[in-house]
Order: structure tokens, then C-alpha cells, then sequence
């Protein structure tokens, strides 16, 4: 089997301390290796039973100027960024550790991301990969009209195209 086709975690675990973009505190994040299956999952380590939250669609909570997930009353906040990294490098289980309900944003890029995960480096897992195979269009629209599309293809593609004020393209 292909390494990306496997399932992959970190190589040991690497951290980062900055700034949260909204609340301005000290915010120390670290990633952790996860076991095969485990997923995505945020540890709130400034909480007194430490709670953890699943990166999944089910606990999204809001997406409006940052993607803030949450399971009953514990939220994190502008999670955004370091999602976008550990998709982008191929970590399919991790653990994000943080002391505070945000991360750092550092210079507003997944940029830091990666390079904490380049310092841990990535170990492949002993499991297949899951994928979403699209096989129909899927048609996906929000209430204030925002729309996404999903087509079958041999490869992986996006396209993006962006209506503003009275339809007009930007």
C-alpha cells in the first residue's frame, strides 16, 4: 500500500506559544501523535477536566470570519489554521493541546502549522486512509445563499468562484 494511502499521525509531538488573534492572551498550542482511527481532536487544557473536542462537522458551531468548534458549553475558537495544516502535510490523527480557547495566529497563515509539523515530523499508521468519494454532483446551500458543489473526478480539484454585491463576480 502507498504511504498516502495509509493512515498517518506525528512523529513525536512539537508546540508553538504566540498570541490568540481575538483575545490577545498567551496561548501556548502542541501537537501530539494519536493512534490509527483517532482523528482530529482539541484538548482545552485551561479547563479544569481538560475536556476535548472532536474536529468533526458534527461540533461546528460558527464560521462566521473564523470556524469555531464546540461540544455542550466548551467552544475553540479560529481552528481554521492549524486544520488546514495538518490536512495539508496528511495527519489524519492528532491531538491539539492548548491552554487557552484559541490558537496563536502567528503571521494569519496555516504557515507555523506547518512548520511545527515539519519539526515532529509524520509517521505512517499501520490502517487504510478513509476517503470521501464523491460518485453524484452533491448541492450543499446555506441560508444566506452561499453555495457548494461537489462533482465526481478522477483527481482531486477546486474551483472556486465568488458572487458579491448584486451578483457580481470578484
Amino acid at each position: 500500500m502507498a504511504a498516502t494511502e495509509l493512515q498517518h499521525t506525528l512523529a513525536k509531538s512539537a508546540g508553538l506559544t504566540g498570541t490568540a488573534l481575538h483575545t490577545g492572551e498567551k496561548v501556548t498550542l502542541r501537537l501530539l501523535p494519536a493512534p490509527v482511527d483517532h482523528g482530529i481532536k482539541f484538548k482545552r487544557r485551561d479547563l479544569a477536566d481538560e475536556p476535548v473536542i472532536d474536529a468533526n462537522i458534527a461540533n461546528l458551531k460558527t464560521v462566521e470570519r473564523a470556524t469555531t468548534i464546540g461540544e455542550g458549553a466548551v467552544r475553540v475558537h479560529t481552528v481554521e489554521h492549524v486544520l488546514s495544516a495538518l490536512s495539508a502535510m496528511g495527519i489524519d490523527n492528532a491531538i491539539v493541546e492548548m491552554d487557552a480557547n484559541e490558537p496563536p495566529i502567528g503571521d494569519g497563515s496555516a504557515a507555523p502549522y506547518v512548520e511545527v509539523i515539519n519539526k515532529a515530523g509524520t509517521l505512517a499508521q499501520d490502517a487504510s486512509r478513509r476517503f470521501f468519494d464523491v460518485r453524484d454532483p452533491i448541492h450543499i446551500e446555506s441560508k444566506n445563499g452561499s453555495l457548494v458543489v461537489l462533482l465526481p473526478d478522477a483527481k482531486f480539484r477546486i474551483s472556486c468562484t465568488q458572487a458579491g454585491p448584486n451578483n457580481r463576480f470578484t
